[in-house]
This record gives C-alpha cells, structure tokens and sequence, in this order.
C-alpha cells in the first residue's frame, strides 16, 4: 500500500471516529471551570452565550432555582380522629367535639408542601394550583405567591396552600396541577 494511500486510509477512519463522538452537542466543563458546548462539527462555544442547548444535568441547575413541592391528603377520618384528640385534650364536651366534627370537610385536607429552605423572600414565586377529581372542570384553582406559605407542623417543612375538599372525591385518585411562569408540576393524589 502506498504512503499516499494509507494517509487517505487513516483520514476516513479519524473522520468516522470523530463524528462518532461528535454526532450532538455536548455540554462540557473546561479545567478553569467554565461551561462550553462542543459542537458536532468540531467547533465549540462558550455555553453562557448559546440558547439552543440546555444542560439539564442536575448539577448544573443552581440551588436557587430548585423547588420541590410535594402533596400531603390527609382522609377525613384521620382529620375527625386530629380534631376529636385535640379537642380531649382541651377538655371539650362531646357536644362541643360533635359539633367540631360536622364541619370537618367530607373529602379530607390537601396541602401543598415545600422544604423551608427554598423559600427566598427575595425570588418570589408565583404559583398556580389547580385540582381536579373525575371529569375536565377543575374544583379547585388558585393562584398564591410562595412567600404566604405557613409553617407546618413537620420541622424544616412550610405548607404553601391547605385545600379543604368539601366533598367525598368521586374517583380513588386527584389530580393536582401546580404551574409557574416556566414549568408545571401534575401530582396525582391517591385518597385513602
């Protein structure tokens, strides 16, 4: 084989490794640090600078920009037997903790959670809630900020909204939708 020959040999088998390892953008971290995008056709860029890719690894999104709500239904039994205790424990009448108990919501509580943490009076959010049980009309919609969450009675824990359910839910599962300006969260509740 002729030097000229084995050169054009060696070239395609560099093009095809090449393009193997290159077929999409990749999102890598430099020595000093700095996040770059490396290009399918071998060029790169700085990744500050480009809004085509999007690093979705979970460390490269900031603390800051984390928010995990959860989802906490408490049945109605559980919420008469909270309220027939606190109550003993107050030394209610029966005919107080009677009446205590008829205005316990037929379909239990909802809340809204949020670790405490992540919170920030000065990065608002402005949340959307919406619940829905069978059907495509929501019961329940609502929109709060996340600073007017309470604290809950879970330590480290701050309740963004509690959702009475007037009504016993017609299916075994809820629907919940929790919605910002750029995501949106859908939670099924399973009711006990």
């Amino acid at each position: 084989m002729s030097k000229n020959c084995w050169r054009k040999c060696v070239l395609v088998c560099f093009l095809a490794v090449v393009s193997s390892v290159f077929g999409e953008d990749i999102v890598a971290t430099t020595s000093n640090g700095a996040a770059v995008i490396l290009h399918d056709d071998g060029r790169w860029e700085y990744y500050q600078n480009n809004s085509k890719i999007r690093d979705v690894r979970p460390d490269a999104i900031p603390e800051d920009a984390k928010f995990n709500v959860s989802v906490l239904y408490e049945s109605v039994d559980k919420v008469k037997k909270d309220v027939r205790m606190a109550m003993e424990a107050d030394f209610a009448t029966e005919q107080e903790i009677k009446d205590s108990l008829r205005r316990v919501p037929k379909g239990g509580i909802i809340y809204f959670q949020v670790p405490t943490h992540q919170i920030k009076k000065g990065m608002v959010r402005t949340l959307t809630y919406t619940i829905f049980d069978k059907g495509k009309k929501p019961f329940f919609t609502t929109t709060l900020p996340d600073t007017e969450a309470t604290p809950s009675e879970d330590r480290g824990v701050s309740n963004l909204l509690v959702v009475p359910v007037y009504a016993k839910p017609k299916g075994k599962v809820l629907k919940a939708f929790v919605k910002t300006k750029k995501s949106s969260l859908e939670i099924d509740i399973p009711i006990r």
